[in-house]
């Protein structure tokens, strides 16, 4: 058996071949992200004679970078593992040489596909990858807006305290038209009620 390590970067990304001893097979690949990238690729696959039977791929879920690698190589047909970077770092303390190459990252990815033997990462379609990303996107504009609130109320607190006391609603319609017209305490004070 065969393990590909595939350390993922935005324009390009390293390849590192192990056999199933943990020695490194050959010279590593540096490809680009791209179509010329992904054909290169595959000549590095033919070059090894490396095939779904005899290989699993393993590669770190980098940003958004892995996507394109993970869905080529699952049309290829290879057992592919997508693993969160954390994994390969533990492997990494084990070394005493810490350094950190994306050469030597590739050749890691491998032997934590070699050492582990993770399952594979299943296929997600892509409409169900949109879907998940705009959920993360609402959720992260839910949470800025829990926090622009917060800070709004601390300096309302800070120069109106007795703003609660006015307005029922802290962000509602009412309160927010009557600030457009009088944005200062004093000017609400001399508003008519």
């Amino acid at each position: 058996m065969f393990y590909i390590g595939i350390d993922i970067g935005k324009r390009h990304h390293e390849v590192g071949l192990i056999d199933d001893q943990g020695n490194p097979v050959g010279k590593p690949l540096r490809f680009a992200n791209s179509k010329a990238g992904s054909e290169k690729l595959v000549e590095f696959i033919n070059h090894h004679h490396l095939t779904p039977d005899n290989a699993i791929v393993g590669l770190e879920a980098t940003g958004h970078y892995w996507l394109s690698v993970f869905s080529f190589l699952h049309q290829l047909g290879f057992k592919t593992t997508v693993f969160n970077p954390l994994q390969s770092d533990a492997l990494r303390h084990f070394y005493i040489r810490k350094t950190k190459t994306d050469v030597r990252d590739a050749y890691l990815i491998a032997q934590v596909i070699r050492i582990d033997s993770p399952e594979e990462t299943p296929f997600l379609e892509e409409d169900l990858l949109q879907l998940r990303h705009l959920e993360r996107l609402r959720y992260s504009f839910v949470d800025q807006i829990s926090d622009l609130k917060r800070k709004i109320i601390s300096l309302l607190d800070q120069v109106f305290p007795e703003y609660e006391q006015v307005f029922s609603d802290l962000f509602g319609k009412a309160s927010s038209e009557i600030l457009l017209h009088a944005p200062l305490p004093e000017d609400i004070l001399k508003m008519d009620t």
